[in-house]
């Protein structure tokens, strides 16, 4: 999401300078690029998303009907919502990075839920979504390889706060990467794990083609998501799941479902430093093998 400049020092000689003064300003001049492309780099951007929808679902993470984000339901947001982050990356391949995201509800109230049984509102203390995320990048012949780790940080959250790791391999515009969960937590329970096939294309007119291919590994139950309330210890009756603060009728928990076919393209927009972008996102199944509706997201972006 963040657009990389690169600069390099210009050069200015004068047609009556000496030969060596030529010669010297030429190799300061190749000793200043080498030293700017050996510099780490620091990137920034700043969205506007028509809807936030965390890794393709877009109608409900629950096992039956979608209960909208005044239910602490899918997706992160069903309006506009704001985005930032920024992004420093070390010739060395070391990178690090934050995400930052407005919600449409609030990870509070849903993990307060889980003992109090009473909380029906969930549009109060709204949550802000903090990822914070480092690795290394390197290559061993053609092939690329990523080494990382996520953390999730809610600002006015609860039970929601985890650790990710990340483990990848790239060949030529292919990416292909697991991120596995560390913690249970009311999004998600120990060992869930992310698959996902990219594939990046440049194309003509600036724009670029993105394709994101994603399957979901689960494991069925932790301690906010699977078939039993944990905080009572009743298990859920026949086709219910439990999700946070409820058995639901509906489905029960699956151990692996296709997630999710992400199509976009972004474009900048003339030599501003913002961008424009449209996805459509094919929408999958969630945890309880619930399908997703398909959706388009577009989206308004500055790099700095």
């Amino acid at each position: 999401m963040s657009l990389l400049k690169n600069r390099s020092p210009s050069r200015a000689a004068s047609r009556t300078a000496l030969a060596a003064a030529l010669l010297g300003l030429c190799c300061s001049s190749a000793m200043a690029e080498e030293a700017a492309a050996d510099a780490p780099t620091l990137t920034g951007h700043v969205d506007l998303v028509s809807r936030y929808i965390l890794r393709g679902i877009t109608s409900t993470y629950g096992p039956g009907a979608p209960l909208g984000n005044s239910g602490a339901d899918a997706p992160e947001s069903n309006k506009p919502a704001l985005q930032w982050g920024a992004d420093w990356l070390s010739p060395s391949g070391i990178y690090l990075g934050y995400f930052g995201s407005m919600i449409n509800y609030s990870y509070q109230r849903l993990g307060e839920s889980y003992t109090d049984r009473g909380i029906t509102d969930f549009q109060s203390n709204k949550s802000i979504e903090n990822d914070l995320y480092g690795g290394y990048n390197g290559k061993i012949g053609d092939f690329g390889y990523i080494v990382g780790m996520t953390g999730y940080i809610y600002l006015n959250g609860k039970h929601a706060n985890a650790l990710e790791t990340k483990l990848g391999v790239s060949y030529g515009d292919f990416a292909l990467n697991a991120q596995t969960l560390l913690q249970d937590v009311v999004w998600g329970n120990k060992g869930d794990t992310y698959w996902t096939l990219n594939y990046t294309k440049p194309l003509p007119y600036s724009l670029t083609f993105t394709g994101s291919l994603g399957y979901y590994s689960y494991a069925k139950n932790g301690k906010y998501l699977g078939d039993t309330d944990t905080a009572t210890g009743v298990a859920c009756g026949p086709n219910q799941g439990f999700a946070v603060n409820a058995c639901m009728d509906g489905h029960g928990p699956v151990g692996g479902a296709f997630r999710h076919l992400i199509l976009g393209v972004t474009q900048p927009i003339f030599a501003t430093g913002a961008s424009w972008g449209l996805q459509g996102i094919l929408g999958g199944k969630n945890r309880f093998g619930v399908s997703q509706k398909n959706q388009l997201v577009a989206s308004l972006s500055y790099g700095f």
